[in-house]
């Protein structure tokens, strides 16, 4: 044998090399899964955002959710010395 186990028995060289190889699948599973989910949030989000540009197509010139006649409120302080 040209590797040296330096007094490791042949079953902790295999009890070794069968946790390296939990961890190197369990971390893969776990990739493989968060791929998965973020393929589905971006599907979910292109419909959300196909969904919005449909609506604001069916109503021109007007913002979803805003009135007429609605004004921003002026940041001007009421009184000088005063913020708030």
């Amino acid at each position: 044998m040209t590797y040296q186990s330096r007094g490791r028995s042949m079953f902790e060289v295999v009890l070794a090399i069968c946790f390296v190889a939990f961890l190197v699948g369990f971390i893969t599973v776990l990739c493989i899964g968060n791929y998965f989910r973020a393929k589905r949030a971006q599907e979910r989000q292109r419909q959300r955002r196909e969904a919005k540009q449909a609506a604001s197509a069916s109503t021109p010139g007007q913002l979803k959710g805003t009135e007429p006649g609605y004004e921003a409120p002026s940041l001007t302080p009421s009184s000088p010395g005063r913020l708030l």
